[in-house]
């Protein structure tokens, strides 16, 4: 499983690490503010280093995907910017200018901009990929947020509801459950593109992912809404480890609808697949 573009689940979009909160299946931890000296040596080296003679302002750390992080706020030259990294010191974004981005990340920018106001373009890496998550505001006035990959290819862009297919939007708001849609993000992935819907039910954060088509692909759920046979699975697996997030999938693997199961164990990730009758299906890539 994968949390980013091309794998069989899309199910976040390409957005900023810089974030004031994290969730973990469905749960906010608000970041905290920490002193430059109680940050990790290793995180401590690479701030000190992507600073250069930027003075060094608040520090706030959370957790992605189970891993501890610090965003930093930088001050130079009049202009604030930021910065991501882990706790072992892996820079994970940093705000760029648009004279900073390679040409062909520039041109796309620009061309998506259509007369609104470049506000942030923050440079993302994860493992080997590179990318450019840029927020803009248009003309009318409303805030969209879209990335583009290191070659100036289109990955995501935010959508309103009437831009969307009446298929897809149709599935939207069935699958909603009378919740309060959030955020659409068109995605652009090599083995087709989709829809990532956020929205808020029972005052929880969830998320789905709906193909081209109008097809439902997968759905965000959590450890006690499934059945004690599905939970008493999990649990075991896992152990002492920790749920970082659960899709129920509507592609049919034996019993019928799996669900996707994304954990750490021992620090690591810990990913596997379990039956709606609990039956335990394998770890995922």
């Amino acid at each position: 499983m994968t949390k980013l573009l091309g794998a069989s689940f899309c199910w976040l979009p390409v957005f900023a690490l810089c974030v004031s909160s994290v969730r973990i299946n469905g749960a906010d931890e608000p970041a905290k503010t920490v002193a430059l000296e109680k940050v990790p040596v290793a995180a401590r080296k690479t701030i000190q280093e992507e600073a250069g003679h930027a003075a060094i302002g608040k520090i706030q750390t959370g957790e992605e995907d189970g891993k501890q992080t610090y965003t930093v706020s930088l001050g130079e030259g009049g202009h604030d910017r930021q910065l991501t990294v882990a706790a072992d010191g892996t820079l994970l974004s940093k705000d760029l200018t648009l004279e900073q981005c390679p040409p062909p990340v520039g041109h796309t920018i620009q061309g998506q901009l259509k007369g609104g106001t470049l506000e942030n373009i923050a440079e993302t890496y994860d493992n080997d990929d590179i990318y450019f998550e840029v927020t803009a505001t248009r003309k009318d006035g409303t805030e969209r947020a879209f990335s583009v990959g290191l070659d100036g290819k289109l990955l995501s862009v935010d959508v309103a509801l009437e831009e969307i297919p009446a298929a897809v939007r149709k599935t939207i708001e069935t699958s909603l459950g009378g919740g309060k849609l959030e955020n659409v993000t068109h995605m652009f992935e090599e083995d087709g593109n989709s829809y990532y819907v956020e929205f808020m039910r029972n005052g929880q954060e969830r998320d789905l992912s709906v193909g081209e088509d109008g097809k439902l692909q997968s759905m965000e759920v959590f450890l006690p809404e499934l059945s004690p046979a599905v939970q008493k699975t999990i649990r075991e697996k896992l152990g002492e480890g920790t749920v970082v997030r659960i899709d129920k999938s509507f592609e049919v693997r034996e019993e019928g609808f799996p669900y996707e199961v994304e954990g750490r164990k021992d620090g690591r990730p810990f990913n596997f697949s379990v039956s709606p009758r609990g039956k335990f299906l394998g770890l995922d890539e």
